[in-house]
């Protein structure tokens, strides 16, 4: 059983990675192209300087300030434990899905734009259990 245990930690660890690898590569990939003035949001719809989304701006900017709110608690309440950045992720991406549901809904956007919230929420549970386990590995 404990086996079984370490390599299901190893395989969600190493899918985290990929994923996290992925965005990462992707986001620096969107600061280029905004810089040689193409636009691209997401996944890979590109435009040529002109605005993204209303829906999806506010989107972001309530997950920015959720996960502010969030992390402003936890340092009043648990100022002393610390977070590793995957857990920073782990928050922002669940914020930003959260707000993605809520915005999308209340904008009546078309329905393939929930195809964003689908990857962020699988995203998301990507990341919980990738942060979960590496925080009880340290404590173990």
């Amino acid at each position: 059983p404990c086996k079984k245990k370490t390599i299901n930690l190893i395989m969600v660890r190493t899918l985290a990675k990929i994923v996290i690898g992925i965005l990462s590569l992707w986001a620096l990939i969107f600061i280029v192209a905004e810089i040689i003035g193409v636009t691209i949001y997401f996944p890979f719809t590109i435009i040529e300087r002109q605005e993204i989304p209303y829906h999806r701006i506010t989107s972001i900017r309530l997950a920015v300030f959720l996960t502010f709110a969030y992390f402003g608690f936890r340092y009043l309440f648990f100022q002393s434990e610390k977070l590793y950045p995957i857990g920073f992720l782990d928050v922002y991406i669940k914020s930003l899905t959260i707000c993605c549901l809520f915005v999308f809904y209340s904008s009546q956007v078309e329905f393939r734009e929930y195809f964003f919230v689908l990857f962020l929420f699988i995203v998301s549970l990507i990341l919980h259990f990738a942060s979960k386990n590496k925080m009880r590995s340290y404590f173990n």
